[in-house]
């Protein structure tokens, strides 16, 4: 059988697909606040209709061709997605988490607050991979403390914002991280060495400014509120520096370059022997605890916040996200769409220069974040995009999975319309364009990601005997 002709994508097509995304992502998600995942579902059918009936391809070649490659790229990050959230589960009932938690908030200090309150809220985010419950929890409790000690409130809820959003980007176990990598197809590990470049500068930076501010603060700090954080997590658990054994395991083992699933199945297995041995959890406990997250039942609310979260359960509406949009990006990737663009932008824009690239790569992030308010989107266009670009310039991958997480991730949360705007906002009591100005690693990364790319600074070369990486399975 003769197969149908196929036709190549103009321009104007190409970009068909990118403003219905936008579109329905603006409406759906940033104002009716809907499931994502359902919105790319329904973005990927538009792509199918129009790569059928008006490019010529067929539902099987778009299938096989198309998306399952796609997939397959992105299946060491959906495992990686799915062990976190037992990672998570046996970190909580072990008493893991909750002890660097616990060591943080003895750091907290009058004329170092702010810093403190950065630090404390980064230990958290990086143990638990989440910004939103950091902020819900800690950052809640320490808003209480900026308002006692007088610090203005816009300038707590950035410093806030900032140690948040430090784990949910360099954080082993966080969505976003884990994503990054994948749409790079480098090794997570890799790809968070690669950030040190940009994030560690922008966030000693942060503290600089939030300590020079500091000077200004009189007050006395009420630790009440701390107190009783502290107090919940003393007397549910048995705290012991054992507790400290499961991160450093992982983070010596990445340290080591060990593939990053095992080494999370490492960091767990601790964990549960952990459960049992000191904190005296029963089997069955410490099985529901890895399915369905913790299950503490406190006295203090913000405690059982804090402590019920995580399981396998936790991560089905990221992983149903993260694979809604490899359907879409594997549908333009094979239909030339996304080359289409690319080309367009490379004669336009790039013209050879790196510098060009790594600011084009940003700037898209940046762009895509604004109009559709989502992170993940964020991080995957600009990612699937310029990955042919970084291979034809001989750029390693984890300077474009770095870019994609200076421009994604962590300026998502300064648009008001986003929902990590809107959540940020609501759950800190101020608005975005309040704390926008005093989030100040949430722009600085980006800023520090162009320099590099016009000095050559932190743009590593590929070795032509090696190939990049892939993500670890």
């Amino acid at each position: 059988m003769q197969e149908k002709a196929k036709k190549q994508p103009s321009l104007g097509i190409s970009l068909l697909p990118i403003i219905f995304a936008v579109a329905l992502l603006f409406y759906g998600v940033g104002i009716l606040r809907a499931n994502a995942a359902i919105m790319l579902l329904i973005i990927s059918m538009f792509v199918t209709f129009l790569s059928v009936f008006h490019l010529g391809f067929t539902w099987e070649e778009l299938l096989e061709k198309g998306i399952r490659p796609t997939i397959d790229r992105a299946m060491g990050a959906i495992l990686i997605l799915i062990m976190v959230g037992p990672l998570v589960g046996a970190w909580l009932i072990s008493g893991t988490i909750p002890y660097f938690i616990y060591l943080g908030m003895k750091i907290l200090t009058p004329k170092t607050f702010l810093v403190s309150a950065t630090v404390l809220c980064a230990i958290s985010s990086i143990m638990t991979g989440t910004s939103w419950g950091t902020a819900a929890t800690l950052g809640v409790a320490l808003m209480g403390v900026a308002y006692g000690l007088g610090v203005p409130l816009p300038v707590a809820a950035g410093a806030i914002v900032v140690g948040s959003y430090l784990g949910d980007k360099m954080s082993p176990i966080s969505d976003t991280t884990i994503l990054a990598a994948a749409t790079a197809e480098v090794d997570i590990f890799d790809h968070i060495r690669s950030m040190l470049w940009t994030t560690l500068p922008a966030f000693l930076i942060s503290l600089v400014v939030y300590q020079v501010f500091s000077f200004k603060i009189s007050g006395e700090i009420d630790y009440s509120r701390i107190n009783q954080l502290l107090n919940g997590i003393d007397a549910t658990f048995n705290l012991n520096p054992l507790l400290l054994l499961p991160p450093v395991v992982v983070f010596y083992l990445s340290y080591k370059k060990v593939p990053s699933i095992p080494a999370l199945w490492i960091g767990t297995v601790i964990a549960m022997i952990l459960a049992w041995t000191v904190q005296g959890a029963g089997f069955k406990e410490v099985i529901t605890a890895m399915y369905s997250g913790g299950n503490f039942k406190t006295s203090i609310p913000e405690l059982n916040n804090l402590l019920n979260r995580g399981g396998i359960t936790s991560m089905v509406s990221s992983i149903a996200t993260v694979f809604m949009a490899y359907i879409f990006a594997g549908e333009m990737e094979y239909t030339g769409m996304l080359g289409k663009i690319l080309d367009s932008i490379k004669e336009s824009f790039i013209k050879g220069k790196v510098g060009n690239l790594i600011f084009s790569t940003s700037l898209t992030g940046i762009l895509t974040g604004l109009v559709t308010g989502n992170s993940y989107l964020s991080i995957i266009v600009p990612g699937r995009i310029y990955h042919p670009v970084f291979k034809e310039f001989g750029i390693k991958l984890n300077v474009l999975s770095r870019t994609t997480e200076d421009s994604g991730t962590v300026v998502v949360p300064l648009i008001p319309w986003s929902a990590a705007g809107v959540y940020m906002a609501a759950t800190l009591g101020v608005p975005t364009q309040a704390y926008a100005p005093w989030a100040v690693m949430c722009y600085l990364g980006f800023i520090i990601a162009w320099l590099y790319g016009y000095t050559g600074k932190a743009i590593w070369k590929q070795r032509e005997t090696k190939r990049e990486n892939s993500v670890a399975m």
